[in-house]
């Protein structure tokens, strides 16, 4: 075996039409840019992550990508031989090692981006065969191909090439970085999307172990577990629409400020709350969740609190809507004929696509680029406070059953055996314009096979307000026993 480098670099995730690395003008580290470093030896590419506001670990790989915020760009970096951790990896003929380890790094999050470099000492034929095969070695175990670019580097003795060119490339980042990579090494797999360095990176108001009040709105605040939330501050708007019969305006005054999911919540978030979801193939971790039973949701929510006197819930009506306008008037997201750039909704794809039943629906001189279902959170323009889908993908379940007005919320059965009805906002990937309006609102069964509800999250002060069909059965069951003894 003749001893060389070989670069191997693979790119994965969900890539926007632009991944956004961005200029860091502060010295505090952005919650939204990791990068773990493993067996690396450039001090120059340490500093130059640092100077892009990347906040650096150096652990296994095993710890790499966990509790990564949802759509960071994760990067991870390993500098050794043909070793992980400490075991051997054994490429000829087990093209599944490297699968398993890629699938397991991919598994950890759902960063919009993640990259992932190894730079291995040794040569082996085998190695260099399987990452130019046609096979791909970059697909998800797990039935889920999430693409990526896989790369071995042309020269036999370039000392540190990886971490120069990184450096270089960060430092000043006019080039798309597949590109660069792609001029000087064997390339197997390329991502369609340009990647390149601009902007600068978000902050958060608080480290994951601190939960405050935020200070204005838009503030951002990430959980432990890596999922982002948005501060909606203490306000007053006209909630509803006169264009509906359910949605009469009336004056809503949000006394305290809370907070809420920057995403609807996806299947990555549920199966990582082991309450009996599975992320089946086919069931992109990176969509929404889908119907979800409250159920199963709250208790495992509750146990995961970040500070005491904090609740996770759903949204009230109210919440959801004063979130969704974000201090706008405005019935829309935008006008309609920019309503592609916002929501995914039904529209000319659609429409083209001839999707039983929902094609009729779509409007189709409006094109959002996505036919059928749902897509990937994040990929449209969120609101002026920073929470993205609050229009179309998932029609989201909200606190409270179904009222024939709002302004008021029902959290009591009428007879143990009324499960009553709970109600979504915001419209879906199968919804008309018209369900898009801020203010439209529509019954939910508790249908789970239903393909176009989901949820979000919000952590507000005080009390869950969110009742399980359990709860409100025993305090009905409460109220009546306590009648029957007052007579």
């Amino acid at each position: 075996m003749i001893c060389q480098r070989h670069l191997l670099i693979y790119f994965l995730g969900f890539v926007l039409s632009l991944v956004v690395v961005g200029l860091c003008l502060g010295e505090e580290p952005s919650q939204f840019r990791r990068a773990c470093l493993v067996g690396n030896t450039s001090i120059e590419l340490e500093s130059a992550l640092k100077k892009r506001g990347f906040l650096i670990s150096k652990g296994t790989l095993a710890d790499c990508a966990l509790n990564t915020p949802h759509h960071a760009f994760n990067l991870i970096y390993y500098r050794g031989r043909v070793e992980q951790d400490g075991d051997k990896w054994n490429f000829s003929g087990e093209e599944i090692v490297i699968g398993d380890l890629v699938d397991n790094l991919q598994q950890a999050n759902i960063a919009r981006f993640n990259v992932i470099l190894f730079d291995l000492l040794n040569d082996d034929d085998d190695v260099r065969k399987f990452l130019r095969s046609p096979l791909n070695g970059l697909a998800s175990r797990g039935g889920t191909n999430r693409g990526g670019l896989a790369v071995i580097n042309k020269s036999a003795s370039a000392e540190d090439s990886l971490a120069n060119m990184l450096t270089s490339w960060m430092l000043d980042p006019k080039t798309d970085l597949r590109t660069l990579f792609s001029n000087s090494a064997y390339v197997s797999v390329e991502p369609a999307e340009p990647i390149v360095l601009h902007g600068i990176p978000a902050s958060v108001i608080s480290p994951a172990n601190r939960l405050i009040k935020g200070e204005s709105a838009g503030d951002q605040w990430i959980a432990p577990d890596g999922m982002n939330f948005i501060w909606c501050p203490p306000g007053k708007y006209i909630m509803g629409d006169t264009g509906f019969i359910d949605t009469q305006p009336v004056a809503v005054t949000i006394d305290k400020g809370f907070w809420i999911s920057k995403f609807e919540l996806t299947r990555f978030d549920i199966a990582r709350m082991n309450i009996g979801f599975s992320n089946q193939s086919g069931n992109d971790p990176m969509h929404p969740a889908g119907a979800i039973r409250v159920e199963m949701l709250l208790e495992p929510l509750h146990k995961k609190i970040a500070a005491p006197g904090w609740s996770y819930d759903l949204p009230t009506e109210a919440e959801w809507e004063y979130a969704a306008r974000a201090g706008s008037a405005r019935s829309l997201p935008s006008p309609i004929d920019q309503l592609g750039q916002h929501a995914n909704f039904a529209d000319l794809s659609l429409f083209n696509a001839r999707e039983e039943v929902h094609f009729i629906f779509a409007h189709q001189e409006i094109n959002d680029g996505y036919a059928h279902g749902f897509r990937h959170i994040g990929r449209y323009l969120p609101n002026t406070w920073g929470i993205h889908d609050m229009f179309g993908n998932a029609s989201e379940l909200c606190a409270g059953y179904y009222t024939e007005q709002i302004g008021s919320v029902n959290y009591h059965l009428k007879t143990s055996r009324d499960r009553g009805i709970a109600v979504l906002r915001g419209g879906s990937w199968c919804s008309p314009v018209s369900n898009l309006n801020v203010a439209y609102r529509t019954g939910y069964n508790g249908d789970e096979t239903m393909p176009y509800a989901g949820a979000r999250l919000v952590i507000r002060q005080g009390n869950r307000m969110t009742r399980t069909y359990a709860e409100l059965v025993a305090e009905k069951k409460a109220e009546e026993e306590a009648a029957r003894a007052n007579k």
